[in-house]
């Protein structure tokens, strides 16, 4: 029938749009990438590797398994999307809050008081990506594939252009902190305009009930994940050396 077509055409699009992306995504970073390598020294990349860890572990608690959550649900309304909306906007102002005050320790820790600053600056994005999990979600509910696919393309691009110029005029590893927080604001911006979905008040977090039976094993397990795959960086920048991160 007409609706099974069009869902047909839809997901045909989206493996399309999908594949298309990846591969100029990939290509993107491939050309971005040799020009930074060019550029800048393993020190500089090692600074914001030191921070990396944290900035994942935020970004997973902040998500804590909603955007999956949303996806999987059937009979899905507006006041779904609001309510994982202003809790992972709330969570995303709580990792700042938090991180912004142990920026200090995390530089005593690695031994580098330069650190703070940087960290306080690269950990923007984790507030700033908090407001578009919900838009993400939203998209990827409604097979919007070729709207995430040019939300993620012209943010690599944009960010990636700001970071060569910046790498260009000395700026080292702010250079790629800002590209970096840059990514995050333009890949947010894009996706809010693209998914035409607004939050509302008031804010009520009832529907995150019927959800956290399934978000809370995601959330536990991408914790795991993350801390698997960055506790070496963590060690390497503690006990050895910021070039050794880089690498």
């Amino acid at each position: 029938n007409q609706k099974d077509n069009s869902l047909k055409d839809k997901t045909a699009k989206g493996l399309f749009w999908g594949g298309l992306s990846n591969g100029v995504q990939q290509l993107l970073n491939m050309i971005i990438g040799i020009f930074l390598a060019r550029i800048l020294s393993p020190d500089d990349y090692g600074m914001v590797g030191m921070l990396t860890i944290f900035t994942l572990i935020a970004g997973v608690l902040q998500e804590s398994g909603f955007t999956a959550a949303l996806v999987n649900k059937k009979d899905i309304e507006h006041t779904d999307y609001n309510a994982v909306f202003w809790f992972t906007t709330l969570m995303g102002i709580c990792m700042y809050s938090i991180l912004f005050a142990c920026a200090p320790l995390i530089a005593a820790f690695y031994n580098k008081p330069e650190l703070t600053s940087l960290a306080r600056f690269l950990f923007i994005s984790i507030f700033v990506s908090s407001t578009s999990i919900t838009h993400y979600a939203y998209l990827f509910k409604n097979l919007m594939v070729k709207q995430r696919a040019i939300a993620q393309i012209i943010a690599l691009a944009l960010s990636g252009t700001i970071g060569i110029i910046l790498a260009l005029n000395d700026f080292a590893y702010w250079g790629i902190a800002i590209q970096s927080v840059s990514y995050t604001v333009v890949s947010t911006s894009v996706c809010w305009f693209f998914s035409g979905w607004r939050p509302t008040l008031p804010i009520n977090f009832k529907p995150l009930k019927g959800m956290f039976a399934f978000s809370w094993r995601l959330l536990v397990t991408n914790i795991f994940v993350q801390l698997n795959n960055n506790i070496f960086s963590v060690l390497l920048g503690r006990f050895f050396g910021v070039a050794d991160v880089g690498h």
